[in-house]
Formats: structure tokens, sequence, C-alpha cells
């Protein structure tokens, strides 16, 4: 359910290092905390990652599911960082090219396919500099990280509480180097590492994401409710043979679409995120050649940031700004392309949907305020929290962020997807509470064991329906609820609906059919 959030804007620095410097804005949201004014300890600042994802949707769409002992005492306040979102916006390319890119080769191993691929960039690049010149050399973390201290001031806080996820660890972590003095609390959850080169970086998340697959294939095999159980591999390998030799056309609101290789691929790589997903995924697998390929191809735009309707948010616009700002790599074409080789001799099964991320900062400006070497040196004890099986943040990432930052405690989770704090059980949820309430970190070397959720292949009818239970609705009034949206839409609808997050839409269908069920229809 959506959230109830006050909005607003803050004026920053284009150029945080010079004051004087033309402003942009930064879109804000608050959830009011609920408990007695008394108890109230201040504000926590949110980010979910990214970089390119915008705060103030996950703040609309998450705020009901964090702990009361949090809401009762704390704000959730979240941002959209500069360049993203609702905030001073970047653009580089139109949704057509968008879509015309994402159509192509995304793992171009021939001098066609990788001559295809730098024109891509080259235009890329060119949009950018002519649609969002001013933020081009001004994306970087530690604008980011500068901003968020004129967030904390704003919001009257002495010190920063803060809890990032993902990319939103390197948001924290910066922020502890540059501003230690005004930090209280950061936990970052999946952490991205500090010191990786571009190649090690997309060489690990490849790798990640083949370590998570086998889980995912293990589990199948083991659980009768997977439906491409007991070989899903060769039911994953059969899936994708099929397409690249007949790729599956689908029709959408948007136009008539192609799933092929590697859509299967990105498609597959974004439902390894989230445990819950897993039987949306086994069963668009098995019926690659139906209702399948339609929810393959709404898993791919989850990750691109594409609407039903067929545009696009600027999330990815926004991501490349942020990590080229990021990298102070410059390679040729030469060592790019030597790189993704390596990457995908080592990586076969997703390095090719990683291996040419090499190519994405060839001859990008360099940042006007680059990365610091992180240290956190000054900054009170952060918790990183890492999870063994999260396919986009390996768990060494957050290894090395702890052993990086002068004070950090680590916090492991045993189990699989990307991130572990409101999905990773009790043992999680009380670690990170302790801390950002009382202070109070966690044993060194703890470990919190895998959920038993983490391993289910239920339907996304059925993980709606759990979400429902969970948030105090009576079983037969949500089962009246999601069956009679399925029966009003069709289950393919219902599955595209969920996946592409569409909150707003789901919430005013959740409400009229609540209003049916509550009159006996």
């Amino acid at each position: 359910m959506l959230a109830d959030l006050e909005c607003g804007t803050l004026e920053v620095p284009l150029d945080p290092a010079d004051p004087s410097s033309e402003t942009i804005e930064i879109a804000v949201a608050r959830a009011e905390s609920t408990g007695d004014e008394r108890e109230r300890i201040g504000s926590i600042v949110l980010n979910p990652g990214g970089p390119g994802g915008s705060g103030i949707e996950f703040l609309a769409n998450a705020a009901s599911a964090f702990p009361e002992e949090l809401t009762d005492r704390f704000d959730l306040v979240s941002f959209d960082p500069r360049g993203v979102g609702e905030s001073t916006p970047v653009r580089c390319i139109d949704d057509a090219t968008k879509d015309d890119q994402l159509s192509g080769d995304l793992s171009p191993d021939t001098p066609e396919e990788q001559d295809r691929a730098l024109e891509d960039q080259e235009e890329f690049l060119d949009g950018c500099r002519e649609n969002s010149a001013d933020l081009l050399e001004h994306m970087s973390t530690a604008d980011v990280a500068a901003d968020l201290d004129e967030l904390r001031e704003a919001l009257g806080e002495d010190r920063l509480t803060y809890l990032g996820y993902s990319y939103g660890t390197s948001i924290g972590a910066v922020y502890a180097t540059l501003f230690p003095d005004n930090v209280r609390a950061l936990v970052l959850d999946g952490s991205v590492s500090p010191s990786a080169t571009e190649e090690q970086q997309l060489l690990a998340q490849a790798q990640g994401f083949e370590r998570t697959l086998a889980n995912f294939v293990a589990t199948c095999n083991a659980d009768p409710a997977c439906v491409i159980g007991p070989d899903a591999s060769s039911a994953i390998t059969a899936a994708r043979s099929s397409l690249a030799t007949d790729p599956v056309e689908v029709r959408t609101d948007s136009g008539t679409r192609t799933l092929g290789p590697d859509l299967f691929d990105l498609a597959v790589a974004t439902a390894l995120y989230d445990t819950t997903l897993w039987g949306a995924l086994a069963a668009a697998i098995d019926d690659v050649d139906g209702a399948g390929a339609s929810t393959l191809l709404s898993l791919v735009d989850r990750q691109v940031g594409r609407q039903p309707d067929g545009s696009y948010d600027n999330s990815t616009d926004a991501q490349t700004m942020v990590s080229c700002a990021d990298s102070p790599e410059r390679p040729s074409v030469d060592e790019a392309t030597a790189a993704a080789e390596r990457i995908l001799a080592a990586a076969p099964t997703f390095g090719g949907i990683t291996a040419y991320g090499t190519l994405g900062c060839l001859d990008w400006p360099t940042a006007a305020n680059p990365l610091p070497t992180i240290t956190g040196a000054g900054a009170p004890t952060i918790l990183v929290v890492g999870t063994l099986g999260d396919p986009a943040t390996p768990y060494e990432w957050a290894q090395q962020m702890a052993d990086t930052l002068e004070s950090a405690v680590l916090l492991t989770y045993e189990g699989d997807g990307h991130t572990a704090f409101l999905r990773g059980g009790p043992c999680v949820e009380e670690a990170v509470v302790a801390y950002l309430v009382d202070l109070t970190v966690p044993s060194p070397g703890t470990r919190c064991p895998a959920q038993e959720a983490d391993s289910g292949f239920t339907s996304i009818r059925d993980e709606v329906l759990a979400q429902f239970e969970e948030a105090g609705i009576p079983e037969d009034v949500a089962g009246c609820v999601v069956d009679g949206i399925i029966a009003e839409l069709g289950e393919e609808e219902f599955n595209r609906l969920v996946l592409s997050g569409d909150q707003e839409r789901l919430t005013r269908l959740v409400t009229a059919q609540a209003v049916r069920c509550a009159a006996g229809g």
C-alpha cells in the first residue's frame, strides 16, 4: 500500500565545491513518525540503491513494511538523488532509442556487434552532452553525499541516521569519509566494493549471479512445487536455446516486442535479486513460448525502468552517469574488449550481459568532484550487512567494506537475494533496529540464518496474498480481493502489473475490489 508522504524540494549547489554555483533541486519525501513525540529520536534517511533508483518511490512503497520500533521513533525520509526522478533530472536518449538499443545485441562478441555497441555508447554520450550538459561532470557519489549533508541540515539533525541499500552503501561510505563528525548511525546493506576496478566489479557481479542461479537450480530441484524441477538446469538451457533459434514475439499495449536469449538472461538475472520471484521465474521458463514470455519481458522492464506504455524513467541514464563519474578508468576500445573477453571466459552464463559494460565510459568526461578513498576515519561504528547469496552485490564486497571502514561491524545473512533488511527475518531486523535506535552493534561474527520463505516456489498470486496477510488483512478477504483482480485482468496482466511495480494502479484496483468483497460481490 502506498504511504501518505509529505513532499518538498531542497535547493543545493550544482557544484558542492563551489557554494556560489547555480542550484539544482533535490526532491524529498517524509513519512512522519507514528509514536509519542516525546520518544522521537529524529529522521532516518533512506536510499534504495541504483544508481538511479528513486528514493521517493521506494519510500511510498516500502514505508508500511518498516517495523514499528523504527516508525514510532523516527520519521522516514528519502530523496531522489541529483539527476534522478523528481529531482533536477538527467536525460540522454529518448524512449525509442532506448528500445532500439535494448533490442540490440547485449553480448556483442563479433566485430560487427561490437561496432554497433560502440555506436550506441557514442549516441548515449552525445545525448548526455546535448540534454544534460550541466550535470554531466556533477553526478559523482561525492556530489550526492554533499547533497545528503545539505538534507541532514535541512531536517534539523545534528548527526545523520541513514540506511542505504546496494549503491546506497556507496553514498553512506562516502558520506562517512567526507563528513565523519556528522554521522550518528549508518546501515550499509548489500555493499558495493569500496575499491574494485571496473573489470573486477563486472566479473564479481557475473559470478555472483551464477552462484545464485546455482542456488535457484538446487532449490528448485528439491522442491516439488517448482514446475521446472527436478532438472531445472536443462529446462533453463532448453528455453534459452529455443529463443536463440526462434525468438518469441509478444504483443503489448506499447507494440510488439521480441524476447530473445539476451533479454531472457536479463530477465533471469532480475528475478534472482528477490527469492519471492523465483516461483514466477520457474513458471515463465516452463511456458516461455506462451504467457511466460510476457512475464520475462516484465522482469526486463523492472530492471531497465521501462513502463507499460513503452516510456522509460531516467534510471538507466542516471546509472551510467554516476557509474562513469565514479570511475577514474578510461580504457581504450582494445583494453575494454580484452577485459570483456576475460569476464566472459570466467563467467559464461551471465558474462554476456555484464562483460561489455567495460565499454560504457569510453571518452566520458571525468567528475569535477571524484570519489575519495574510502576510510570513514573518525566516524562512529558503522553496521555493514552482507547476504551470502546476494547476486548483485556479492558477499565478499560486504567483507571488503567492513574491512576498509575504520570502524565497522559486519552482520551476515545466510540466505539468498539482494540485501537483507526487511526480508531477512527477525534476526536481521532485530540487529538493525537495535543499532538504529540504541546504537547497539551486533557482536563481531554475528550470522543470521536463512528464512524458510527464502526457498519457496509460489506464484505471484500467492506472494501478494502473503503480503496482504502480513499487513493484517484476513485470509478470506485477501483471497477475495486478489482473485477478484485476477478475474478482472486475467492472470497474465495481473502478473505484469505486480512485476511492473505500478503501485498506484494496483492500489486503485485493490480498493475497488475490497469494496466489492465487503458488499459480498
